[in-house]
């Protein structure tokens, strides 16, 4: 396991490491799923192909807040 720190700027935002968006293979502009469990927040890559949604869950997901936002995605989705 790396750990590494980052500072929160008045903002609320945070700068993930080089070295970190380097292996995740993370651009600007990105986007991220952040949620909060067991008192810690968790950032994951979006997925973008469904070969990134292996093991997604492994964790425990809240059923109904996966339909919200599947929803919320399908919507984006319509012309």
């Amino acid at each position: 396991m790396e750990i590494k720190t980052s500072k929160l700027s008045t903002k609320g935002q945070i700068t993930i490491p080089k070295e970190f968006r380097d292996k995740l293979h993370l651009r600007a502009g990105d986007e991220l799923i952040i949620y909060f469990k067991d008192g810690e927040i968790i950032i994951k890559p979006k997925p973008t192909h469904l070969g990134m949604l292996r093991g997604l869950l492994r964790e425990d997901i809240n059923l109904e807040k996966a339909e919200e936002f599947i929803q919320s995605e399908r919507k984006k989705w319509r012309v």
